[in-house]
C-alpha cells in the first residue's frame, strides 16, 4: 500500500495560560484503503477527509465518511476503516483543551455552512504554519465549527457553480474581489449570482468575502506579526483605517488590540 504523509505531526507545545495547544496536524494520502485499528484518541480533532470513503466507529455508533466530510472529534476510543475502492486523502489537527466543546462524540459541519470553506482554509493553514502560533487559528475554527448554522446536507448541498466560486476566493484572499467577477466565474448574472450564492451559503456575497478575508487577515497578524498597516496593505485596502474598520466589524475590535483566546461558545 502506498503511503504519503505530508508536514508530520509537531510535538505538543506547552499549554501556559493558555485554553488551547496544538498536538499535531498531517496531511494523509494513501493509494489504497485504509485502516487504523481501535484506539484511545486522547485530544480533540478536526478531521477533513477530501477523497475516500469508509467508517468512523466508536463504541455503539458509526458515520459513513465521504468525500468532504468535515468532522470535531472528542477525545475517546475509536476505530477508521476506508475501503479500497479508490485513493484516500484526509487533513486532521489535533489539539488539548482545557473545556469540553462538544458533548457528543462528532460534531459534524456541513458542506453547505456558510463557513466551511474557511474552516478548510483554518486548517489547512494551521499545517503551514508548522505549529506555530496556531492556538489562535485553531481558537477561531472552534468558534465557527460551533457556530455553523447551514443546513443539514441531506436537505440541502452547495451548488456546483457556488463551489468553483469559493475555491476561487480561497486562492485570491489577498485581493478585492468584486461580485462581478465572481458572477462571470459561476457563469451567472450578478443578480442571479446573488440569489444563488446566498440560497447556497445561508449569507451573501460581499458578506462572505469580508468574513473569509477578515479571518485570512487576523492569522497573518497572530503568526507572522507584520505591521496593521502591511496587512491592509496586502489586502489591497486603500488606507488603514478602512481596513480596521472592517476588521472590527467581523471580529468585534481592532487588529491593533492584542487578542485572547475566548471561550468556545
Amino acid at each position: 500500500m502506498a503511503e504519503t504523509v505530508m508536514l508530520m505531526s509537531k510535538p505538543i507545545m506547552p499549554q501556559s495560560h493558555n485554553s488551547i495547544a496544538y498536538v499535531g496536524g498531517a496531511q494523509i494520502r494513501f493509494e489504497r484503503g485504509l485502516h487504523l485499528p481501535l484506539r484511545q484518541v486522547e485530544n480533540y480533532r478536526f478531521l477533513y477527509v477530501e477523497s475516500g470513503s469508509g467508517e468512523f466507529i466508536i463504541p455503539d455508533a458509526t458515520m459513513q465518511l465521504d468525500d468532504r466530510v468535515l468532522l470535531l472529534l472528542s477525545p475517546g476510543v475509536r476505530e477508521i476503516r476506508y475501503d479500497d475502492k479508490r485513493p484516500v486523502s484526509y487533513t486532521y489537527i489535533e489539539f488539548s483543551v482545557t473545556r469540553d466543546l462538544i458533548t457528543d462524540p462528532w460534531l459534524r459541519v456541513p458542506e453547505s455552512s456558510p463557513h466551511f470553506q474557511t474552516l478548510i482554509g483554518l486548517l489547512r493553514s494551521t499545517l503551514h504554519e508548522d505549529g506555530h502560533g496556531t492556538e489562535s487559528v485553531i481558537s477561531a475554527a472552534i468558534d465557527l465549527a460551533l457556530r455553523h448554522t447551514g443546513p443539514d446536507p441531506s436537505t440541502a448541498t452547495i451548488d456546483g457553480r457556488i463551489r468553483q466560486v469559493l475555491d476561487y476566493i480561497d486562492r485570491n484572499l489577498n485581493r478585492a474581489l468584486k461580485v462581478s467577477e465572481l458572477a462571470k466565474i459561476a457563469g451567472l448574472s450578478e443578480p442571479q449570482f446573488r440569489r444563488v450564492f446566498r440560497t447556497s451559503m445561508s449569507m451573501g456575497p460581499k458578506e462572505y468575502l469580508l468574513q473569509t478575508r477578515m479571518l485570512y487577515a487576523r492569522r497573518i497578524l497572530e503568526s507572522e506579526g507584520p505591521r496593521v498597516s502591511d496587512v491592509a496593505e496586502l489586502l489591497q485596502f486603500e488606507t488603514v483605517y478602512q481596513f480596521s474598520k472592517q476588521y472590527k466589524k467581523v471580529h468585534g475590535h481592532s487588529p491593533t488590540r492584542p487578542v485572547k483566546l475566548n471561550s468556545a461558545k
